[in-house]
């Protein structure tokens, strides 16, 4: 009897409302690829007379451009495909320039600011082929998915196999980074339904902030969302990214709401502790609670006004978990961070509780987005 009542307590069958609230959720996902890119999980939707383009051209000069983007059109960074341009002279790489992408640009304004596009200038193509190509910290998707378009380019020039390149440019990627982050998720989705203790709390919030958040880089966001909603996602980030998924819309479903957002989020972890350290806390009205909830519900449907319309996409840059990647994120975005973990010390939770489009989405998918 004993079991059967913490059975009952630890999950909970969802109702039709639940289900209704989810399908709502992914429609409303959705049309953010289809209007802002014309399409799903990489599958173009329709031609919006996009032109076509050239493998390898020959300039008037004698410079050969090599263009990779459908060399390598299967290598993914963090929002998408990175392509690039190989200027290939007498033998040698002029230079390598970074094609339009959907990568966040405060990340990757680190690659354009690194030496990375300038590593392979000057060597023959043999050389180029041989050398070894430094990642940038801080942008480790993006970098090493440019990485794998220079090589697919150089070996596309030497007439080499450069389907080889392309489908093993996951296995660049951080085996040892990525099974810790593995753990640490099962760890957070799990061991918290069988252990009740504070000090496993502390500990789970302190793996997310330094592991998940600073180390990792792995969270959700709508920028997160929306890359792999419009290109697929690769292998590497595949499992943490629907581990992570799971908890924040399926067990929902079975009682457990806000899950993600309280046992996984590192930013909303990042506050959580900042607010431990600090006893003092400001004693809020509940008229004032209910008007910031109020003000967070508004907030959000005017954001997702804005990306249904198009007019404004730039918005998913600003939510502050881009600053744990604080060497290549904007001042804007560092501010914002900065701002809410500050408040968090006298606040709980300020950012989560009153501003989060982010977990405002899973409320709606919840069926729990009214105050």
């Amino acid at each position: 009897m004993d079991v059967k009542k913490k059975s009952k307590k630890l999950w909970h069958k969802p109702n039709i409302k639940q289900y209704i609230s989810f399908i709502l959720c992914l429609m409303v996902m959705l049309v953010v690829p289809i209007w802002r890119d014309n399409k799903i999980i990489g599958i173009n939707l329709g031609s919006r007379n996009e032109e076509k383009v050239e493998t390898i051209k020959e300039m008037p000069d004698g410079t050969v451009i090599v263009n990779t983007s459908e060399i390598c059109k299967d290598i993914m960074g963090y929002g998408g495909k990175t392509p690039v341009e190989i200027y290939i002279k007498s033998g040698k790489i002029e230079k390598v320039v970074a094609l339009k992408n959907q990568e966040t640009p405060e990340f990757f304004g680190a690659i354009k600011n690194s030496y990375l596009l300038e590593s392979l200038d000057g060597k023959t193509l043999a050389e180029a082929s041989q050398t070894p190509i430094d990642g940038v910290s801080g942008a480790t998707y993006s970098s090493k998915s440019i990485i794998a378009n220079m090589r697919g380019g150089v070996a596309y020039a030497l007439d080499k196999n450069v389907t080889s390149v392309a489908n093993n440019a996951d296995s660049e990627r951080l085996p040892l980074k990525w099974y810790i982050t593995i753990v640490i998720i099962l760890a957070g989705g799990i061991i918290p339904f069988f252990i009740k203790d504070n000090r496993y709390r502390s500990l789970q919030l302190i793996l997310n902030v330094l592991l998940l958040g600073f180390w990792g880089g792995t969270f959700i966001s709508y920028s997160m969302m929306t890359s792999y909603l419009t290109n697929g996602i690769t292998k590497v980030i595949l499992l943490p990214t629907a581990l992570m998924l799971v908890t924040a819309f399926i067990y929902p479903f079975f009682g457990r709401k806000n899950y993600y957002c309280a046992w996984l989020c590192p930013y909303g972890s990042f506050q959580e502790l900042l607010g431990k350290c600090f006893k003092y806390k400001i004693k809020m009205h509940p008229r004032l609670i209910k008007g910031l909830n109020y003000f967070r519900e508004a907030l959000w449907f005017v954001l997702m006004w804005l990306l249904w319309t198009g007019l404004w996409f730039d918005w998913m840059g600003l939510e502050p978990f881009a600053a744990f990647f604080f060497t290549d994120a904007s001042a804007v975005t560092l501010g914002i961070a900065g701002a809410f973990l500050i408040l968090s010390l006298f606040i709980q939770r300020p950012y989560c509780r009153f501003v989060c489009p982010t977990g405002s989405l899973f409320k709606f998918a919840e069926n729990d987005y009214k105050s």
